[in-house]
């Protein structure tokens, strides 16, 4: 690549990477907003087939406003019997009939108009003509008889109830009844008039009861849905198009009159939103994978992948999508609070894919958090079959409460519950399927891989086992002191037990030059020059990385074998040289480890713990103030010499690494009591032999701390 090259500067090729899987999400996402357009009126004749690329479920409105109309029409007005209507029509029946008695008996008005001019004042009701000249012609008789046939006709209306829509309808069948009774025709005359004045609606509309039974009738009515499958002819060559075919192409997108640009200009914003937001987290929380180009393909090939899962799922049922998958390989294979992220990011971009169904994108994101908080866990043993598991189970329950929130009938949300299980396990199971491939086509190491590295049945480990016996046993110890400490440290529990599996792996092809398989043999270090013992020893480093590439271990563990001694001292075979006849001309830097130091807290766990089991090893009498002068000597000179000068260790973490340390050795290397009846015999003793024990003591510490391993020599470096 030149240097001036748009390619060499990072953030042009991120912004190339975010451009790249922007135009392949918008192809994913916009897959059925941009099919073929069609432009038809109502009553058109069609001249082709229409047919539907989707399959879509949606309301239909205009048969809904239908059926509405029908169920409002059905129900009834609710009335109330109003009684004081008849009480107060007869109280003006008698005031009429008294009214005309009154004046009948007035003997000034002789006169009909007199009478007739003096009853259209004195009357509480206004009468037509014909009523009021049959009340001034009527004698007392003729009085009482109308009266009472005007009451009689009043009750027996007012009592059958009378509405307002019925009220001209009524009045006609009084003037029918009313002549049917055989009456005078002036009797006739005043009953019919008087009757139909005072006949009123005595059944009054209640009009907030009509309406809450309206709207409880409205409520009770599912609106129309209608379900167009993928494939199915919507309008056929010689239809005439109908407003509900001109609705279900507006439904599909298939309609011109849609402004399906502005959905598109839509989408691409929200889509450069989600990538932004994703992006903007990786810089400022996760910057190391957003400084890894590699890993920022891989991101984007999760997200694709993802969504098209989701994609091809939503054919068939939107619950099915195993859209946890992407979550799941994020968290594997890159973080767990990446995948945390990509499980947001994905959710609101399967949105798009289900047309923003709140429950699917409830049940996609739920269950893709559940899955990266269960694979989380996998250094503790956790598996994809478990992670599987979790999944459909959280998948059920949201689908089964958010069914339960929207009333859903029972069998379909069960259903939608059963492929929301299907889901998650099958999410499990195509994770499990591409994380090989995944893993080496980007070269990454993850906790599952690491876990395989560590069985005995691998045959490196096969090879470790039978060729140094002693370094395999010596290794799985290294292995359970170092893993204690790892997780109060914030290292990787599964990295140190696997490193520290393979970090003498390069004794195998010189296993006897080492102290831990010679058995009581001879010492071949006693034959050869220090400085060939020293390459010897040294060379294990180099023979370990060999073996490790030829077996093609992960480059993690390969950085463990090639850093856990960092530029360390031989220093049982620089005190032999230094102590011969040449010792002015030996040079320390020939004596030492090539390193690097360790670069990572991993690589320093084993390099303090494979100094502390070796140099508690060569304790004479180990007890517990011995084992924990003996740990807080070593970490010092290791700190002091620099070697941990490279990794992110701080002296928190060394004291706490100290106490793991100490208390584990201590329960591997029993502590001894001394009893008091043996003080007296101790102290007997101290004097004969107190010196070599002094000696013997401050040798094994010396040799502890300058070799500070088993890698050979009498007791170490040998």
């Amino acid at each position: 690549m030149q240097p001036n090259s748009i390619f060499a500067k990072p953030v042009a090729r991120r912004i190339l990477l975010g451009s790249a899987f922007f135009v392949l999400f918008m192809i994913v996402l916009s897959a059925d907003i941009i099919p073929d357009k069609v432009s038809f009126q109502v009553g058109q004749v069609s001249d082709r087939d229409v047919v539907a690329p989707r399959t879509i479920s949606y309301v239909d409105s205009i048969k809904t406003k239908k059926l509405e109309a029908e169920v409002l029409a059905s129900v009834a007005n609710v009335y109330d019997l109003d009684v004081a209507v008849l009480t107060k029509a007869e109280e003006n029946v008698g005031a009429v009939f008294q009214s005309a008695r009154s004046v009948l008996a007035d003997k000034s008005l002789a006169a009909g108009d007199k009478r007739l001019e003096r009853l259209q004042q004195v009357l509480p009701v206004s009468l037509p003509s014909l009523s009021l000249n049959g009340l001034v012609s009527l004698d007392e008789a003729g009085l009482a008889k109308a009266q009472e046939h005007t009451v009689t006709l009043l009750r027996k209306y007012f009592q059958r109830g009378i509405r307002d829509d019925e009220l001209n309808v009524t009045r006609k069948h009084i003037v029918i009844e009313t002549e049917e009774l055989g009456l005078d025709q002036n009797v006739e005359a005043v009953v019919a008039g008087l009757t139909q004045q005072l006949l009123k609606p005595n059944y009054i509309l209640n009009v907030r009861e009509t309406d809450k039974r309206k709207k409880s009738a409205l409520d009770s009515i599912e609106p129309v849905r209608e379900t167009i499958k993928k494939g199915q002819v919507v309008v056929r060559r010689g239809d005439v198009v109908t407003v509900e075919q001109i609705h279900a192409m507006e439904e599909l997108g298939l309609y011109k009159g849609q402004l399906s640009e502005l959905r598109i200009f839509g989408l691409s914003i929200f889509v450069l939103t989600v990538i932004g937001m994703l992006l903007g987290y990786l810089y400022k929380f996760a910057y190391p994978v957003y400084a890894n180009d590699l890993h920022l393909v891989l991101l984007g090939l999760i997200l694709l992948v993802a969504l098209l899962l989701g994609k091809g799922a939503h054919y068939y049922s939107d619950f099915a999508a195993p859209i946890a998958t992407g979550a799941l390989l994020a968290a594997i294979l890159i973080d767990a609070r990446v995948g945390l992220v990509v499980s947001l990011a994905l959710s609101m971009l399967f949105g798009v894919i289900v047309d923003h169904d709140l429950r699917a994108v409830a049940a996609a994101l739920i269950g893709s958090v559940v899955g990266v908080f269960s694979v989380s866990k996998m250094t503790h043993g956790y598996s994809l079959i478990k992670t599987g598991l979790w999944i459909a189970a959280a998948n059920f329950l949201v689908i089964g409460a958010t069914g339960l929130m929207q009333q859903m009938d029972a069998y379909p949300v069960l259903m939608q519950g059963l492929l929301g299980i299907f889901s998650g396990i099958g999410a499990a199971v195509i994770t499990t399927g591409l994380l090989p491939y995944l893993e080496h086509t980007f070269n990454i190491t993850t906790p599952l891989k690491l876990l395989d590295l560590a069985q005995s049945n691998h045959p490196l480990m096969q090879r470790l086992l039978l060729e140094a016996p002693g370094t395999y046993h010596h290794s799985v110890l290294l292995g359970n002191l170092a893993e204690a400490a790892a997780d109060l440290v914030g290292a990787d529990p599964v990295t140190v037990r696997v490193g520290a599996c393979y970090h003498d792996i390069g004794k195998i092809k010189r296993p006897y030059f080492f102290v831990e398989n010679q058995f009581g043999a001879e010492n071949p270090h006693d034959k050869i020059a220090p400085s060939l013992s020293t390459l010897i020893v040294t060379a294990h480093i180099k023979d370990g990385v060999d073996l490790c590439r030829e077996y093609r271990l992960p480059p993690v563990i390969i950085d463990i074998v090639q850093q856990h001694h960092g530029t360390m001292l031989v220093s049982y075979f620089y005190k032999r040289a230094t102590e011969n006849e040449h010792g002015d001309c030996v040079i320390e830097a020939d004596f030492r480890y090539e390193g690097p130091r360790p670069q990572s807290k991993e690589a320093a766990l084993i390099m303090l713990a494979d100094a502390c089991e070796a140099a508690v090893r060569s304790l004479a009498k180990p007890n517990v103030n011995r084992i924990e002068a003996m740990v807080r000597k070593i970490i010092r000179e290791r700190l002091h010499d620099g070697q941990l000068d490279e990794c992110n260790l701080t002296l928190r973490d060394l004291n706490t690494i100290g106490d793991a340390y100490i208390r584990i050795l201590s329960s591997m290397f029993h502590t001894r009591i001394e009893y008091p009846d043996a003080i007296k015999e101790l102290e007997r003793r101290k004097s004969k032999n107190g010196n070599c024990i002094k000696q013997l003591a401050g040798k094994d510490d010396g040799n502890a701390a300058a070799g500070g391993n088993s890698d050979g020599g009498i007791k170490k470096d040998g």
